[in-house]
C-alpha cells in the first residue's frame, strides 16, 4: 500500500515539474538490487554528486540509526572523493547542505 501511494504522489510530482529525478530503496523487497539507500547512494554517485552540484534538494526517508548516519557517511565519501577535499571539508559541505534545506530527512527511531 505504502509503496503505491508513494508511486502516485511521485507520478504527480514528476508530471508537475516539481520532481526530476528520484531513486528508490527497499530493504525488505526480496527482488531489489539495492537493499539500503547506501547502496543506490553508491551505485548512482556519479549522477548524484552532478544533481548536488547543480543545486538538488535531497530527501531520505528510513530510520534514524542505520540510514541517517549511513547515508550522511556516504555522502561525505563520495563528495569528498569527487571533489578532491578532506572528510572534514566533506562533512562541513554535508552540514551545510542541511542548513540550507538541499538535504533533509525523514527519520524515525
Amino acid at each position: 500500500y505504502q509503496r503505491r501511494v508513494r508511486e502516485a504522489v511521485v507520478s504527480t510530482q514528476s508530471t508537475g515539474g516539481t520532481l526530476e529525478s528520484y531513486l528508490t530503496a527497499y530493504s525488505r523487497d526480496a527482488d531489489s538490487t539495492c537493499k539500503y539507500v547506501q547502496d543506490v547512494i553508491k551505485k548512482h554517485e556519479q549522477e548524484i554528486v552532478a544533481f548536488i552540484e547543480e543545486g538538488a534538494r535531497l530527501y531520505v526517508c528510513g530510520d534514524a540509526k542505520g540510514l541517517s548516519v549511513g547515508v550522511f557517511e556516504v555522502l561525505c565519501n563520495i563528495l569528498g572523493s569527487f571533489k578532491g577535499i578532506g572528510n572534514s571539508e566533506a562533512r562541513e559541505l554535508v552540514t551545510t547542505m542541511k542548513k540550507e534545506g538541499r538535504y533533509n530527512e525523514d527519520i524515525w527511531t
